[in-house]
């Protein structure tokens, strides 16, 4: 069994290290990176995978461009919180077809724009919100340091066929007054990608003149689509006070 964090991603280090939880093996050779750097790349993309049955109820639904290739499932990790509290949602993405996939490394980021969108909605009528918004800040920038491999790593992650990749997102009152208003409410979402593996959000201050035919020898191709995901519903209370 593989070992499940709070953050299941790839690794970011450009050496062509692995950790591997203690027991499991991994069987494979040391590549060179400077005779094969596409391989190389690859294999340092490779997610850690997760094995075991999903707790949240019903069908994710998908507009892949060719067919159904991934599946996004939201599983609250508590389904019912005190109002105002910050509701913690793990998010899976699980490659359903049968080749690799390039994803977005990030998932969910209300500072920038990101693939999974939330709906918190079929809840009681809300008053009006007042008190201070929600704000935030983001940073990044790509210098002539930043090479090939270093940028493509950092934006995007390789899902394995009947792997997922993954992480826990925090949902703040602050961006969806729903949760500061007591009653149940339907979570649902959205994911979606243009799979255009040159774009990028950070400033990019040294553009790599041959990075279209570097993205051209790469082994995958970039899921792109839109995906709905599963459906769950979320308890919001008054503490000491129980929803019927």
């Amino acid at each position: 069994m593989w070992a499940l964090e709070p953050v299941i991603r790839t690794n970011r280090a450009l050496r062509l290290t692995l950790r591997i939880p203690n027991g499991v093996k991994w069987w494979g050779c040391l590549l060179n990176a400077q005779r094969f750097p596409l391989l190389a790349i690859a294999v340092a993309l490779i997610p850690t995978l997760g094995v075991f049955q999903p707790l949240a109820f019903g069908d994710p639904q998908t507009q892949d461009t060719d067919s159904k290739r991934i599946e996004v499932r939201l599983i609250p990790i508590k389904k019912s919180i005190k109002v105002g509290e910050v509701l913690n949602v793990r998010v899976e993405i699980w490659n359903v077809g049968s080749e690799p996939l390039f994803i977005e490394e990030t998932i969910y980021d209300p500072c920038t724009p990101s693939p999974l969108s939330l709906r918190l909605d079929l809840g009681p009528s809300m008053k009006p919100q007042t008190g201070p918004g929600f704000g935030c800040a983001s940073d990044c920038v790509y210098t002539a340091k930043d090479s090939f491999a270093r940028r493509l790593v950092y934006r995007w992650a390789v899902l394995q066929p009947g792997g997922f990749y993954g992480r826990v997102i925090s949902v703040q009152p602050e961006s969806f007054p729903q949760l500061s208003t007591p009653g149940r409410w339907r979570l649902s979402g959205t994911y979606k990608s243009i799979g255009n593996l040159s774009s990028s959000f950070c400033w990019d201050m040294a553009p790599l003149p041959d990075n279209e035919e570097q993205i051209k020898g790469l082994p995958y191709e970039a899921w792109q689509g839109v995906v709905f995901t599963n459906t769950v519903w979320i308890e919001v209370v008054v503490l000491g006070v129980q929803l019927r």
